[in-house]
């Protein structure tokens, strides 16, 4: 069932992302809290990742955060974990999942160095999250936002030294917990309401989404 989107997604050129970025430069669901938008995740399924099937991208939120407790990972990643798959609540309002999951890889070709935020991605939930929170949040959580779904294998030469640093300090972890926390059979220990006071904190005021 994941395959055609897949194929879809893989299929993006470069005209495809503008269209996207233009049909999204406007708040889809207005100027709301933070929470509300982390609340929507309980009615959303990612239908292009198998390791998930039916679960709820609130239930791999929770699965991630409780593998990145364990691992005393500090509170600038249990934000992340609550924000970076916030993208996918473009699912509730129809857009085609395979603009909104899949791996992204560049489009076309660049000099290596360059640095990821001068290349064009395949565009998904990472993108559309990360045009949310850019400026809002410390830089590299919104560098972890952007290119969490990477295909690092088709983007490693094309970092600059931020990239890099960002890749060995945060990235590498952070894609782990993210792959090894997701199952369709561990129940997690802890609600969503257990971390409503990261993004209460982060997010004082609402903003537009």
């Amino acid at each position: 069932m994941a395959r055609p989107f897949i194929e879809r997604h893989r299929a993006q050129t470069i005209d495809t992302v503008e269209l996207l970025r233009g049909r999204y430069g406007n708040p889809v669901f207005g100027v709301v809290p933070v929470w509300s938008v982390i609340e929507m995740l309980a009615h959303v399924v990612d239908r292009v990742d198998p390791a998930l099937m039916n679960v709820s991208q609130e239930i791999h939120v929770l699965q991630m955060l409780e593998g990145l407790r364990a691992e005393n990972a500090d509170e600038s990643l249990l934000l992340t974990a609550l924000l970076h798959d916030l993208g996918k609540v473009l699912d509730l309002v129809g857009e085609d999942p395979a603009y909104i999951g899949g791996t992204n890889e560049p489009i076309g070709d660049y000099e290596p160095g360059v640095g990821l935020d001068r290349c064009v991605f395949q565009w998904n939930h990472d993108e559309f999250g990360y045009s949310r929170f850019a400026g809002r949040v410390p830089d590299h959580v919104g560098w972890l936002i952007r290119y969490h779904s990477t295909n690092p294998s088709k983007c490693l030469h094309l970092m600059d030294d931020r990239d890099r640093d960002y890749y060995e300090r945060y990235w590498k972890d952070f894609n782990r917990v993210d792959g090894a926390s997701k199952s369709i059979h561990v129940v997690p220990e802890t609600r969503i309401t257990d971390y409503r006071a990261i993004i209460e904190e982060a997010f004082p005021e609402p903003i537009p989404f």
